[in-house]
Protein backbone atom coordinates (compact mmCIF):
# COMPACT_ATOMS: atom_id res chain seq x y z
CA UNK A 1 0.00 0.00 0.00
CA UNK A 2 1.35 3.13 -0.76
CA UNK A 3 1.55 5.85 2.13
CA UNK A 4 0.30 9.41 1.32
CA UNK A 5 0.98 12.64 3.09
CA UNK A 6 -1.62 15.73 3.65
CA UNK A 7 -0.28 18.89 1.87
CA UNK A 8 -1.99 21.46 3.56
CA UNK A 9 -0.75 24.85 1.60
CA UNK A 10 -2.27 23.04 -1.35
CA UNK A 11 -5.68 22.08 -0.29
CA UNK A 12 -8.63 23.78 -0.71
CA UNK A 13 -12.11 24.33 1.20
CA UNK A 14 -13.46 21.52 -0.98
CA UNK A 15 -10.57 19.18 -1.82
CA UNK A 16 -7.44 17.71 0.40
CA UNK A 17 -4.40 17.62 -1.93
CA UNK A 18 -1.95 14.71 -0.94
CA UNK A 19 1.48 13.16 -2.29
CA UNK A 20 3.21 10.18 -1.81
CA UNK A 21 6.98 9.62 -1.47
CA UNK A 22 7.62 9.92 -4.78
CA UNK A 23 5.99 13.30 -5.22
CA UNK A 24 2.62 12.49 -6.98
CA UNK A 25 0.06 14.55 -5.72
CA UNK A 26 -3.44 13.51 -5.53
CA UNK A 27 -6.65 15.02 -4.61
CA UNK A 28 -9.65 13.78 -1.96
CA UNK A 29 -12.48 15.49 -2.20
CA UNK A 30 -13.50 16.67 1.49
CA UNK A 31 -16.76 14.83 1.59
CA UNK A 32 -15.41 11.61 0.58
CA UNK A 33 -12.65 11.88 3.86
CA UNK A 34 -14.93 13.57 6.04
CA UNK A 35 -18.22 11.72 5.75
CA UNK A 36 -20.04 14.90 5.47
CA UNK A 37 -20.73 17.91 3.16
CA UNK A 38 -18.18 21.01 3.20
CA UNK A 39 -19.80 23.95 4.80
CA UNK A 40 -19.44 26.75 2.51
CA UNK A 41 -19.05 30.45 4.23
CA UNK A 42 -22.41 31.82 5.08
CA UNK A 43 -24.36 33.93 2.20
CA UNK A 44 -26.27 36.66 2.96
CA UNK A 45 -29.70 36.11 3.98
CA UNK A 46 -32.61 36.97 0.93
CA UNK A 47 -35.97 37.54 1.22
CA UNK A 48 -38.63 34.59 1.00
CA UNK A 49 -39.43 34.25 -3.07
CA UNK A 50 -43.05 35.38 -3.30
CA UNK A 51 -45.83 32.52 -4.22
CA UNK A 52 -46.14 32.82 -7.65
CA UNK A 53 -49.78 34.19 -9.13
CA UNK A 54 -51.99 32.23 -10.63
CA UNK A 55 -51.82 31.57 -14.41
CA UNK A 56 -54.05 35.04 -16.24
CA UNK A 57 -55.55 33.64 -19.92
CA UNK A 58 -56.37 37.24 -21.37
CA UNK A 59 -59.04 35.18 -23.25
CA UNK A 60 -60.65 34.05 -20.26
CA UNK A 61 -60.68 37.78 -18.62
CA UNK A 62 -61.89 39.34 -21.68
CA UNK A 63 -64.56 36.90 -22.28
CA UNK A 64 -65.72 37.56 -18.31
CA UNK A 65 -65.61 41.79 -18.61
CA UNK A 66 -67.21 41.13 -21.78
CA UNK A 67 -70.16 39.42 -20.66
CA UNK A 68 -70.77 42.49 -17.82
CA UNK A 69 -67.86 41.87 -14.60
CA UNK A 70 -65.84 45.02 -13.80
CA UNK A 71 -61.91 44.43 -13.76
CA UNK A 72 -61.92 44.91 -10.46
CA UNK A 73 -64.59 42.08 -9.73
CA UNK A 74 -62.47 39.94 -12.17
CA UNK A 75 -58.81 40.38 -10.05
CA UNK A 76 -59.90 39.96 -6.59
CA UNK A 77 -61.55 36.33 -8.04
CA UNK A 78 -58.40 35.57 -9.61
CA UNK A 79 -56.29 36.97 -6.52
CA UNK A 80 -54.32 39.07 -8.76
CA UNK A 81 -53.84 42.82 -8.61
CA UNK A 82 -56.19 44.94 -10.91
CA UNK A 83 -53.09 46.27 -12.47
CA UNK A 84 -52.68 42.84 -13.91
CA UNK A 85 -55.75 43.13 -15.50
CA UNK A 86 -55.99 46.29 -17.41
CA UNK A 87 -54.32 45.89 -20.10
CA UNK A 88 -56.69 43.06 -21.49
CA UNK A 89 -59.87 45.06 -19.75
CA UNK A 90 -59.28 48.35 -21.68
CA UNK A 91 -60.16 46.58 -25.27
CA UNK A 92 -63.07 45.30 -24.18
CA UNK A 93 -64.69 48.00 -22.42
CA UNK A 94 -64.09 50.33 -25.17
CA UNK A 95 -65.90 47.59 -27.07
CA UNK A 96 -69.05 47.67 -24.80
CA UNK A 97 -69.50 51.04 -25.32
CA UNK A 98 -69.45 51.34 -28.89
CA UNK A 99 -71.85 49.15 -28.97
CA UNK A 100 -74.11 50.98 -26.40
CA UNK A 101 -73.77 53.89 -28.62
CA UNK A 102 -74.30 52.49 -31.99
CA UNK A 103 -78.04 51.22 -30.41
CA UNK A 104 -78.92 54.92 -29.68
CA UNK A 105 -79.32 54.60 -33.47
CA UNK A 106 -80.81 51.39 -34.03
CA UNK A 107 -84.40 50.82 -34.96
CA UNK A 108 -86.96 49.17 -32.13
CA UNK A 109 -88.78 46.30 -33.30
CA UNK A 110 -92.67 46.88 -32.56
CA UNK A 111 -95.39 44.02 -33.39
CA UNK A 112 -95.89 45.51 -36.99
CA UNK A 113 -91.91 45.41 -37.78
CA UNK A 114 -89.47 48.02 -37.16
CA UNK A 115 -90.18 51.62 -35.78
CA UNK A 116 -89.35 54.59 -37.97
CA UNK A 117 -87.44 56.31 -34.96
CA UNK A 118 -84.47 55.11 -33.53
CA UNK A 119 -84.39 53.60 -30.04
CA UNK A 120 -82.80 56.67 -28.57
CA UNK A 121 -86.00 59.09 -29.56
CA UNK A 122 -88.10 56.28 -28.50
CA UNK A 123 -86.80 56.14 -24.86
CA UNK A 124 -86.80 60.06 -24.40
CA UNK A 125 -90.45 60.53 -25.61
CA UNK A 126 -91.69 57.82 -23.49
CA UNK A 127 -89.43 58.83 -20.36
CA UNK A 128 -91.08 62.34 -21.09
CA UNK A 129 -94.05 61.33 -20.93
CA UNK A 130 -93.64 59.47 -17.73
CA UNK A 131 -92.07 62.39 -16.14
CA UNK A 132 -88.55 61.23 -16.34
CA UNK A 133 -85.30 61.91 -18.38
CA UNK A 134 -83.45 60.07 -20.40
CA UNK A 135 -80.04 62.07 -19.64
CA UNK A 136 -80.34 60.00 -16.12
CA UNK A 137 -80.22 56.87 -17.53
CA UNK A 138 -77.02 54.71 -18.37
CA UNK A 139 -76.08 52.96 -21.50
CA UNK A 140 -74.27 49.68 -21.55
CA UNK A 141 -73.77 46.38 -23.96
CA UNK A 142 -72.60 42.82 -22.60
CA UNK A 143 -72.48 39.74 -24.42
CA UNK A 144 -72.25 36.24 -23.25
CA UNK A 145 -69.91 33.81 -24.36
CA UNK A 146 -72.03 32.53 -28.21
CA UNK A 147 -75.04 34.91 -27.25
CA UNK A 148 -76.34 38.16 -29.28
CA UNK A 149 -75.17 41.53 -28.08
CA UNK A 150 -77.49 43.00 -25.48
CA UNK A 151 -77.97 46.71 -25.08
CA UNK A 152 -78.78 47.70 -21.56
CA UNK A 153 -80.77 51.08 -20.15
CA UNK A 154 -80.64 51.64 -16.29
CA UNK A 155 -82.11 54.30 -14.27
CA UNK A 156 -83.28 55.37 -10.98
CA UNK A 157 -87.10 55.82 -10.12
CA UNK A 158 -87.41 56.63 -6.41
CA UNK A 159 -85.78 54.42 -4.56
CA UNK A 160 -86.21 51.86 -7.16
CA UNK A 161 -83.58 50.40 -9.86
CA UNK A 162 -84.97 49.67 -13.07
CA UNK A 163 -83.04 48.13 -16.47
CA UNK A 164 -84.68 47.00 -19.65
CA UNK A 165 -82.71 45.13 -22.20
CA UNK A 166 -83.08 44.96 -26.31
CA UNK A 167 -81.11 42.67 -28.22
CA UNK A 168 -79.11 44.36 -30.34
CA UNK A 169 -78.57 43.05 -34.15
CA UNK A 170 -76.59 43.82 -37.19
CA UNK A 171 -76.99 43.19 -40.82
CA UNK A 172 -75.21 44.13 -44.44
CA UNK A 173 -77.63 46.11 -46.19
CA UNK A 174 -80.31 47.40 -43.74
CA UNK A 175 -80.58 49.48 -40.74
CA UNK A 176 -79.42 48.07 -37.01
CA UNK A 177 -82.79 46.55 -35.03
CA UNK A 178 -83.20 46.34 -30.92
CA UNK A 179 -85.90 43.93 -29.95
CA UNK A 180 -87.05 43.43 -25.92
CA UNK A 181 -85.18 41.52 -23.69
CA UNK A 182 -87.98 41.71 -20.71
CA UNK A 183 -91.68 43.62 -19.95
CA UNK A 184 -89.66 46.75 -19.45
CA UNK A 185 -88.67 47.56 -22.56
CA UNK A 186 -91.65 46.15 -24.18
CA UNK A 187 -93.71 49.05 -22.22
CA UNK A 188 -91.30 51.89 -23.20
CA UNK A 189 -91.11 51.11 -27.31
CA UNK A 190 -94.93 49.90 -27.05
CA UNK A 191 -96.89 52.95 -28.72
CA UNK A 192 -99.89 51.69 -27.63
CA UNK A 193 -98.56 50.90 -23.86
CA UNK A 194 -100.56 52.73 -21.07
CA UNK A 195 -100.09 53.09 -17.13
CA UNK A 196 -102.43 50.50 -15.53
CA UNK A 197 -105.27 52.79 -13.24
CA UNK A 198 -105.04 51.53 -10.12
CA UNK A 199 -108.06 49.37 -9.04
CA UNK A 200 -110.60 50.68 -6.39
CA UNK A 201 -112.11 47.86 -3.63
CA UNK A 202 -115.19 48.80 -2.08
CA UNK A 203 -115.43 49.33 1.36
CA UNK A 204 -117.67 46.82 3.53
CA UNK A 205 -120.21 48.17 5.38
CA UNK A 206 -119.50 46.92 8.71
CA UNK A 207 -115.96 48.44 8.19
CA UNK A 208 -117.11 52.00 6.93
CA UNK A 209 -119.99 51.38 10.24
CA UNK A 210 -117.20 51.33 13.14
CA UNK A 211 -115.09 54.34 10.98
CA UNK A 212 -117.42 56.52 11.10
CA UNK A 213 -119.10 58.95 13.77
CA UNK A 214 -122.12 58.22 15.65
CA UNK A 215 -124.18 60.76 14.13
CA UNK A 216 -122.36 60.03 9.90
CA UNK A 217 -123.53 56.26 10.51
CA UNK A 218 -127.40 57.67 11.92
CA UNK A 219 -127.52 59.47 9.16
CA UNK A 220 -126.69 57.02 6.59
CA UNK A 221 -128.93 54.57 8.19
CA UNK A 222 -131.79 56.79 6.35
CA UNK A 223 -130.43 56.43 2.92
CA UNK A 224 -132.30 54.72 0.47
CA UNK A 225 -131.48 50.67 -0.45
CA UNK A 226 -129.89 52.09 -4.09
CA UNK A 227 -126.80 52.89 -1.93
CA UNK A 228 -125.93 50.09 -0.65
CA UNK A 229 -126.01 48.52 -4.29
CA UNK A 230 -124.46 50.86 -6.03
CA UNK A 231 -121.15 50.03 -3.18
CA UNK A 232 -121.83 46.37 -4.29
CA UNK A 233 -121.24 47.00 -7.78
CA UNK A 234 -124.40 48.32 -9.75
CA UNK A 235 -123.06 51.90 -10.46
CA UNK A 236 -125.06 53.27 -12.86
CA UNK A 237 -127.94 51.47 -12.71
CA UNK A 238 -131.09 52.26 -13.72
CA UNK A 239 -133.54 51.89 -10.82
CA UNK A 240 -136.58 49.22 -11.39
CA UNK A 241 -140.20 50.59 -12.92
CA UNK A 242 -141.75 49.74 -9.17
CA UNK A 243 -139.02 51.39 -7.16
CA UNK A 244 -139.52 54.83 -9.52
CA UNK A 245 -141.41 57.39 -7.20
CA UNK A 246 -144.95 57.99 -8.69
CA UNK A 247 -144.59 62.24 -10.00
CA UNK A 248 -147.86 64.36 -9.00
CA UNK A 249 -149.30 65.82 -11.58
CA UNK A 250 -150.92 69.02 -11.51
CA UNK A 251 -154.39 69.51 -12.83
CA UNK A 252 -154.69 72.15 -15.49
CA UNK A 253 -157.50 74.85 -15.33
CA UNK A 254 -159.30 76.16 -17.87
CA UNK A 255 -160.14 79.47 -17.40
CA UNK A 256 -163.70 80.96 -18.49
CA UNK A 257 -164.84 83.39 -21.23
CA UNK A 258 -165.20 86.83 -18.82
CA UNK A 259 -161.88 86.16 -17.58
CA UNK A 260 -160.43 86.60 -20.80
CA UNK A 261 -162.17 88.70 -22.30
CA UNK A 262 -161.72 91.20 -19.65
CA UNK A 263 -158.01 90.20 -18.73
CA UNK A 264 -159.06 88.95 -15.41
CA UNK A 265 -156.50 86.49 -14.31
CA UNK A 266 -157.67 83.37 -12.71
CA UNK A 267 -157.35 82.73 -9.44
CA UNK A 268 -156.47 79.06 -9.12
CA UNK A 269 -156.20 78.76 -5.32
CA UNK A 270 -159.72 77.86 -3.78
CA UNK A 271 -160.51 80.17 -0.43
CA UNK A 272 -160.45 78.48 2.65
CA UNK A 273 -163.52 77.84 4.52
Amino acid sequence: MRELFHVAEESTETFYVLKDSEGVRFQLARTELDGAPAQPEAAAPRDAPASPEPEVRPKDIQARIRAGESPAAVAADLGVTEVRIEPYAHPVLLERYQIAEAAKNSHPVRENGPAKLTLFEVLATAFAARGGSLSTAEWDATRQPGDEWVVHVRWASGKSNNEAMWAFKRSMGSAATAEARNTLAADLTDPDFVQPVRSLTAVEPAEEAAAEPADETAAKATEPAATTEIAEGDFLRHPDDGQQPSARRRKAVTPHWEDVLLGVRTNTKRPRG
